[in-house]
């Protein structure tokens, strides 16, 4: 064991760095939404139950995240819907994803108690914070192509 820890000490210490840096920006994340939310009828326990809530959340919703960009860019790139489409879809889907996360997120935790205004809300906002990723994929692909024309 002691082998294993001096040859990936560097790796180890890097690991825990970022998973030490990635929840410190989660707790930040999670203080604005639920102040956000709370104008809506967000009601919590602690500040802890906050952060768990959204962290907790954030693993959920991740999968369907996933899907939620990466059908607009897929139909995007094959030209099957325009940017403004592509954009729309986004948000139905992201904001769906999340919404969905933060639900069962609620429904589980005790501590914690949304209004479904409230989940809606948050949602929406982390969907809109997430449309630039749809318009860096079409820029990407217009650069691509006039790459490939020049050559």
């Amino acid at each position: 064991m002691r082998e294993f820890f001096e040859k990936h000490k560097e790796k180890i210490i890097t690991l825990l760095l970022c998973g030490v840096l990635l929840i410190i920006v989660l707790s930040v994340l999670a203080l604005i939404s639920g102040a956000i939310m709370k104008v809506f009828g967000f009601e919590y326990r602690s500040i802890g139950s906050i952060i768990l809530f959204f962290i907790i959340a954030t693993i959920i919703s991740y999968p369907l995240g996933l899907i939620a960009g990466a059908l607009p860019k897929a139909l995007l790139s094959l030209d099957k819907v325009s940017m403004p489409t592509a954009i729309t879809l986004y948000l139905i889907l992201d904001t769906f994803a999340t919404f969905w996360g933060l639900r069962i997120t609620d429904y589980c935790m005790q501590s914690i108690s949304a209004e479904d205004i409230s989940i809606f809300v948050i949602s929406l906002i982390f969907a809109f914070l997430g449309v630039s990723d749809i318009k860096k994929s079409r820029m990407m692909k217009n650069n691509k192509s006039q790459f490939v024309e020049r050559q």
